[in-house]
């Protein structure tokens, strides 16, 4: 439980659509602070945290003194935040640019050095213990220089109960304690007294047919659609769809619907132009989780992809969560990118177990 009953208080840095700061406010964590720098993003996560103070801004241009004086505290029991690599997922490793966010790691740090929260949680992509290693241990020594104590690893969220197949990175850290990795509720075949994996079938079981976005930009528009929507395919897109039977890769294609630089080889990525299949986890939602080019994305009867709700669903966001855009590029967006309420909350949960700890450094 809590110190003392009380609420914990928390800062969300790199806020984005709001998926972490769900996951905290489900856990029992009061969110008094966000930062997210896109103006068009922001409009999401307003529209869902309505009692979060919210800063549009670049996070290189707040201060921990601000953030404070914004909320009128003096202290915060926890910094969360997913700060944007890109630069290392294994999507974009390929092409060897030096993404400049790739730094926007260690803007957390500066903040945690400015307000000493009793505790962090960072989410990321695998890769930042990877090529990103130098930028992850210049963060893990900062944060260790003013007496937090760290531990880190890289989780396959479907072993906590997460519908997809989604490695990601997750440092958590106490100032002058300890606080462990959560230990998994799940595995694959649901082995060794824990659940198994959950299945597509299990998430979307009860939806119902979409419709197009040109269908709703005549009607009214996708929000009135709640973003059950999905893309207007082209006809070899269509083709490729209506051919492939669930949980068929792009392997499965004759040769005169395979996209040109795939005829001839089978290198490159196996998922693009798949299907689902109603009895696998699903795939790792990302940005491109409605463009059948871009991943595992089909639905497993029907002749398209999964619709923005539907990969909202996958991510863990309730029915009801609004995803204030009319561009489904930017609703895409702010799903993909987002951390799963879900698994947000599941670690927030065990992330308060270790509360006791702050009351003795109160003492």
């Amino acid at each position: 439980m809590p110190v003392a009953n009380k609420t914990l208080t928390a800062i969300d840095l790199f806020s984005g659509a709001g998926g972490l700061s769900l996951g905290l406010k489900k856990a029992g964590f009061k969110v008094l602070a966000a930062i997210e720098v896109n103006p068009k993003i922001a409009k999401t996560y307003a529209a869902n945290h309505k009692d979060t103070e919210l800063i549009i801004r670049d996070i290189r241009d707040v201060t921990g003194k601000e953030i404070l004086q914004n909320i009128g505290l003096n202290e915060i029991d926890l910094i969360a935040g997913c700060p944007p690599c890109q630069g290392f997922s294994s999507l974009t490793y390929k092409y060897k640019r030096e993404d400049p966010r790739n730094n926007l790691v260690l803007e957390m740090a500066r903040l945690i050095e400015e307000i000493k929260p009793k505790m962090i949680m960072m989410e990321n992509v695998p890769g930042l213990d990877g090529r990103g290693k130098p930028i992850l241990d210049e963060f893990v020594k900062r944060i260790e220089d003013v007496g937090y104590k760290v531990n880190k690893s890289i989780l396959q969220l479907a072993n906590y109960g997460i519908p997809q197949s989604r490695r990601r990175l997750v440092l958590l850290a106490g100032l002058g304690f300890e606080i462990s990795i959560p230990t998994p509720t799940h595995n694959c075949k649901g082995k060794n007294g824990l659940k198994p994996w959950l299945t597509l079938r299990e998430v979307l079981k009860k939806m119902k047919k979409p419709v197009t976005l040109a269908q709703a930009q005549k009607n009214g528009g996708p929000k009135k659609f709640n973003w059950h929507v999905t893309r207007d395919l082209s006809e070899v897109s269509m083709a490729r769809m209506k051919i492939l039977t669930a949980g068929a890769s792009r392997f499965s294609l004759p040769k005169a619907l395979r996209p040109k630089c795939h005829v001839n080889s089978e290198e490159g990525f196996s998922n693009v132009y798949g299907r689902m299949s109603w009895n696998q986890i699903p795939p790792t939602i990302t940005t491109g989780c409605t463009t059948p080019c871009k991943g595992r994305f089909g639905h497993p009867d029907e002749p398209r992809t999964i619709s923005v709700r539907e990969a909202a669903l996958i991510q863990t966001f309730p029915m009801n969560y609004k995803f204030e855009t009319d561009y489904m590029d930017t609703a895409c967006e702010l799903i993909g990118n987002a951390l799963p309420p879900k698994f947000a909350k599941n670690v927030a949960k065990h992330i308060l177990t270790f509360s006791r700890k702050i009351g003795d450094l109160n003492v």
